[in-house]
């Protein structure tokens, strides 16, 4: 259940005039706030936002999404962008725990990397070349600090369809990377499908993706269909060089191929999880706790069924600032 704005004012009150009146608002200097829900931590900076836990769960399950995209999606590599053998500047906008960051830093010595968050959730031991911020990426209130202007690379992995306004967010990457960097996307299109008609539209998840974008998305403005639309809003706002690649990932264990089959067995894992995660907020998703539990047993059955030859696409978009 959302919370009263007024009781959310005073929450946060503490943290949210150095949000506002200060450059910048960095790990050493803030106030770790968090809140507490159905047994779960959520971030507690800004109320009625993102949605999703940040605790030692959802860490475990960003790290195996990590692995899926680095190792298996993007076959080792941590991007996709040209950028070039020395980036000077990357910046990681929903970082989450930090691990994609984590790694880049180690690989690109010479780069400044920065990570960037509204949940101050980070390590603290890091590389010298890494530093982590806590920012509301969305507020149009309030521009993005002068540290991202010069990115050579702007990196969003699931972050778009969770923020409130994701063409600004776009945007300010165009302002703020080099002439001749690289903006790159990574999100799942929320639409299961199949190549031999046993997934489809019935398919149960499609309910709660239903939920999302319905109850849910009213407390915390998220759009799930967005990445759809991303190539071409990064068009529009004078991105060149835009190039969207689809990745079908399977949904269980299913697949003939081996790699096949543990890339779906690392995206039922995901999708279970994250599933359990949502539905036990099912007030804001509009359902009782009967309604939650039945939804849930009809997806985790589906994605336990062989038969079902589930999958979705994983889409991959990089773009470039115009380099003059």
């Amino acid at each position: 259940m959302a919370s009263n704005p007024t009781d959310d004012q005073d929450v946060t009150s503490d943290y949210g005039e150095s949000v506002t009146t200060s450059e910048f608002t960095s790990l050493n200097t803030t106030r770790l706030l968090h809140s507490y829900e159905h047994g779960r931590r959520y971030q507690g900076v800004l109320q009625g936002r993102y949605g999703m836990p940040n605790d030692d769960a959802e860490q475990l399950r960003e790290g195996v999404k990590h692995r899926l995209y680095s190792d298996y999606i993007l076959e080792g590599k941590l991007f996709i962008a040209p950028v070039g053998p020395s980036p000077q500047k990357i910046v990681d906008l929903g970082t989450g725990f930090g691990l994609w960051a984590l790694d880049v830093a180690e690989q690109y010595p010479s780069a400044r990397v920065i990570g960037v968050d509204l949940s101050p959730i980070q390590p603290n031991w890091l590389p010298p070349n890494l530093e982590f911020r806590v920012e509301d990426l969305d507020d149009e209130h309030r521009p993005w600090t002068s540290i991202y202007l010069g990115a050579d690379l702007m990196h969003l992995r699931f972050l778009l369809p969770t923020v409130r306004r994701p063409e600004l967010v776009l945007r300010k990457c165009l302002e703020n990377l080099k002439p001749g960097g690289w903006v790159e996307i990574h999100d799942i299109i929320p639409k299961i499908f199949s190549d031999d008609g046993t997934a489809d539209v019935d398919h149960p998840i499609h309910t709660l993706y239903k939920h999302i974008d319905g109850p849910f998305s009213n407390v915390y403005g998220w759009n799930l269909q967005f990445p759809s639309s991303a190539a071409g809003v990064l068009e529009s706002l004078g991105f060149v060089n835009v190039t969207v690649r689809r990745n079908a990932i399977p949904i269980g264990r299913w697949h003939n191929d081996p790699r096949l089959r543990e890339m779906g067995v690392f995206a039922q894992s995901l999708l279970s999880d994250w599933l359990v995660t949502m539905l036990v907020r099912h007030e804001t998703l509009g359902l009782d706790a009967d309604e939650a539990h039945k939804l849930g047993q009809e997806i985790l059955d589906a994605f336990n069924n062989p038969r079902i030859h589930a999958q979705h696409d994983w889409l991959d978009i990089w773009a470039q600032k115009p380099p003059s």
